[in-house]
């Protein structure tokens, strides 16, 4: 899992606790691991591309750009914030005591 992958698990992340923050990183990191090949160099080639213009930039969080990133006209531009919030909210659900 690459660094900025990380970062958006975190500012994703609702929970306080910081076990319950680590299981839900863990799990993302699993489900992306999982994913089929092209699809995960897919994810890693966007990913890259944020932390590029995330070191040029320097955003504070990254909150702001996922949510511009979601409002982009641009198909693939839009589907990376969907894929991490789609997974993080999986995942909390997941990992949900019952």
């Amino acid at each position: 899992m690459l660094t900025v992958e990380r970062r958006v698990v975190a500012d994703l992340t609702r929970a306080a606790d910081p076990g319950r923050r680590a299981a839900v990183l863990g799990w993302v990191e699993r489900s992306l691991d999982d994913m089929p090949d092209g699809l995960r160099l897919g994810v890693k080639a966007e990913s890259m591309a944020i932390a590029a213009w995330a070191a040029v930039a320097r955003p504070a969080d990254l909150e702001a750009l996922l949510t511009w990133m979601e409002a982009c006209p641009i198909g693939v531009v839009r589907s990376y914030p969907r894929l991490f919030r789609s997974l993080v909210l999986f995942a909390e659900l997941e990992l949900e005591p019952r």
